[in-house]
């Protein structure tokens, strides 16, 4: 596999799933704030990217019809800041309920500084700082799940499978469309 593709996978499986290498899949709808806050805590690379992977993948899902692919990172970073204090008051909430308070319908409107993912090239990914290609794909992840309402799981070999194929996708079509791309793999077509 091309070094590119390799390196690109490995940044956002350590940024998305690290601290959850022994879950295969995870129903995100379990997961709760007291398990977050000790991940939070814990400041290792795998927790901070368990955190960071699962908040970012939420982002995705609550994204309303409305808001569609833009993502405004610094909104959605205060977001998921007021989540982990939400939980940290919370613990015996769940991770999706607690996010619902703080993202979607309840993030602040996107300003000027806001990205449209859709207009995000492969070039610009495969090109792009690590972490915030982790970010993005979790959130990609997220956003693609919620088109089938009836499922809130993270297949973490699944997601695997998707990120490696959208990066193979992506060095043979640089100037498609991330989000063109992460349709082929990660949409639901069933």
């Amino acid at each position: 596999m091309n070094k590119l593709i390799l390196s690109l996978v490995s940044a956002v499986l350590i940024t998305a799933c690290a601290a959850q290498a022994s879950a295969e899949v995870i129903d995100t709808s379990t997961i709760a704030c007291e398990k977050l806050v000790a991940a939070y805590k814990a400041k290792t690379e795998g927790s901070v990217g368990f955190v960071n992977g699962i908040l970012n993948w939420m982002g995705g899902y609550h994204a309303t019809e409305k808001q569609g692919t833009v993502v405004d990172w610094k909104k959605l970073s205060k977001a998921i800041d007021q989540t982990i204090e939400y939980c940290a008051e919370h613990p015996n909430v769940g991770v999706m309920s607690a996010s619902e308070k703080f993202m979607g319908e309840q993030i602040e409107e996107a300003g000027p500084e806001a990205l449209d993912v859709a207009i995000v090239t492969c070039e610009n990914t495969l090109s792009a700082n690590s972490i915030a290609t982790g970010n993005t794909f979790m959130w990609l992840s997220g956003y693609h799940t919620s088109t089938n309402k009836e499922s809130t799981m993270l297949d973490i070999e699944k997601f695997k499978q998707h990120i490696t194929q959208i990066a193979e996708y992506c060095v043979a079509n640089p100037k498609t469309g991330l989000v063109t791309a992460s349709e082929k793999f990660m949409a639901d077509k069933e």
